[in-house]
């Protein structure tokens, strides 16, 4: 007998553990390793560009100029800019993280180092299109990764 889909994910991951996990714990350290390597072995700096790109786009929309699809591939593109951010700056990214201020900030000065990240006009940091071009390899890993996940819940439901 199979498992409904609406079922959530966390209960059928308790529910179904021994089976599920062990499908995914590869994919996901591999990942993890990927992760650490694209980011000089700083998985803290890691964090620090996942919160300002989740600032940067979380209630505004896509950063390209024309309406285009909203693809990772349109993130790509030579049309692709960053959008006007929320408030966010080095302070902010502390206190959310619990990273000490004075690491985030040397993390970001690496991330504007490496043109993933700018300061606009008012202070705010915004992740620049540079950083989908150049972790690119990293985000098809991410998406396998997701997929994979998938097919464990998918594969978990038909028993």
């Amino acid at each position: 007998m199979g498992v409904t889909r609406s079922k959530d994910a966390s209960t059928l991951m308790r529910e179904r553990y021994v089976e599920i996990w062990p499908k995914i714990l590869d994919p996901w350290t591999q990942y993890l390793i990927a992760a650490r390597s694209a980011f000089d072995g700083d998985m803290d700096k890691m964090l620090v560009l996942a919160v300002i790109g989740a600032m940067s786009l979380q209630d505004k929309g896509f950063p390209l100029r024309d309406p285009a699809p909203h693809s990772y591939d349109d993130l790509l593109s030579p049309n692709a800019t960053a959008l006007e951010p929320r408030p966010i700056n080095i302070e902010s990214i502390a206190l959310f993280t619990g990273i000490p201020r004075e690491s985030v900030r040397r993390k970001v000065l690496d991330l504007m180092a490496r043109k993933w990240v700018a300061r606009t006009a008012q202070g705010y940091l915004v992740v620049l299109p540079a950083a989908a071009v150049d972790l690119e390899a990293l985000s098809a890993q991410l998406f396998r990764l997701i997929g994979q996940i998938n097919s464990a819940i998918d594969d978990s439901m038909k028993v």
